[in-house]
């Protein structure tokens, strides 16, 4: 999801030597890019701070899931927190356990003033096994003000389908029927702002970095999104 390296230009060139009109035109566009990549990096509010994930800038859908209570759940209930919203599912051996560790590890490093700002919500692709008291167990493992979402297969798929996620079931190895499957799945990280924006995109392997992912939580919640 970054921005593209750009490309190594040419050193220059030795007297008597001319630019081809194509080596103006690349290098003038390596330029656009370069200033555009840049800006697209920086914040949506005016300023000059340049934010770690990815800017996004746009409305978040809304969506009514339930919770890990059992009780119906929206994304525009949670107006007013700067909400982190991943995709995953409690049998996830490895990408799942990672990313709700970070999670769990950068809400707690939050400013004391700021860590009920905040809010860590999991929506499973994995509805026919994780059912709510499934979700409570797992989200509650890493931290008990985190929020785990289900709902019907059409239900997750629509939502899934709204932030651009991916996932799909597939049998393991010597394995025919019951509940003996993985899900291959994207591994977004969305934040979403206190007014209901979707801000950032983070990919996955951003997470690690608790002081940068910070650093943008905080600015979110200075500016109040805006």
């Amino acid at each position: 999801m970054n921005p593209a390296e750009a490309p190594v230009l040419e050193p220059r060139p030795a007297p008597g030597r001319r630019f081809s009109p194509w080596t103006l035109i690349l290098t003038a566009a390596t330029l656009v890019f370069l200033i555009a990549a840049t800006w697209m990096r920086h914040a949506g509010d005016g300023s000059d701070y340049q934010y770690y994930g990815n800017w996004i800038g746009k409305d978040a859908p809304d969506f009514t899931l339930t919770d890990q209570d059992g009780k119906p759940a929206t994304l525009s209930g949670l107006r007013g927190k700067v909400v982190l919203m991943t995709f995953g599912f409690t049998h996830c051996p490895n990408v799942c356990p990672t990313t709700m560790a970070n999670l769990a590890a950068i809400s707690q490093t939050l400013p004391a003033r700021d860590q009920g700002r905040m809010q860590v919500a999991f929506i499973t692709v994995d509805p026919a096994r994780d059912t709510p008291t499934a979700l409570k167990d797992y989200v509650g493992f890493y931290s008990p003000g985190f929020i785990g979402l289900t709902g019907s297969a059409d239900q997750i798929a629509k939502v899934a389908k709204d932030y651009g996620a991916y996932y799909s079931a597939q049998l393991q190895d010597s394995q025919v029927a019951g509940d003996y499957y993985t899900i291959t799945h994207s591994a977004y990280i969305y934040l979403i702002n206190p007014e209901g924006k979707f801000a950032l995109l983070y990919d996955n392997d951003k997470i690690a970095d608790h002081a940068r992912m910070i650093s943008d939580i905080e600015h979110i919640l200075a500016t109040d999104g805006q």
